[in-house]
């Protein structure tokens, strides 16, 4: 009895820490800090796929960094990925099993890791797309892209 009524009190410990946190209890145990994400950059055939600071994306606030550029529409896929200045493998972020296409104004989960593969955008339409990497959360970040007047 006495060991059930130490691991209600455990279970309710570790719940109620859960609870004051926006982590998880497994968050809590296995102790993996957060990925810095601040010096990210959209790296493609737009930028020769070097890292330059017209590519860099600005932090807006905690959780979300943003670029605008402008995109010609010739119906051709502009290929690219979100990664870091040293293509530093968890900072490699594009899509898991194989390229893909993202869609205007869809938010898609990308996952960083050596083996990431390029995300693909055909703008419809000449102008400035806001290209949008939202890291709330930490290991599965999302990004989106947006048409926007300049």
């Amino acid at each position: 009895m006495k060991f059930q009524a130490k691991a209600l009190l455990v279970l309710t410990c570790i719940a109620a820490l859960s609870a004051c946190s926006s982590r998880s209890a497994r968050d809590l145990i296995s102790f993996t800090p957060d990925k810095n994400y601040q010096d990210m950059y959209l790296r493609g055939i737009f930028s020769w796929w070097e890292a330059t600071e017209q590519f860099k994306l600005q932090r807006i606030d905690d959780y979300t960094y943003s670029l605008t550029i402008e995109l010609i529409a010739d119906g051709q896929p502009y290929d690219f990925k979100v990664a870091d200045g040293s293509w530093t493998p968890e900072f490699n972020c594009g899509f898991e099993y194989e390229p893909e296409q993202i869609e205007l104004n869809d938010d898609v989960e990308l996952v960083c890791e050596e083996t990431s593969q390029n995300i693909q955008f055909v703008p419809s339409e000449t102008g400035f797309f806001e290209f949008t990497f939202d890291i709330s959360d930490n290991d599965g970040p999302e990004l989106s892209v947006r048409r926007v007047e300049v």
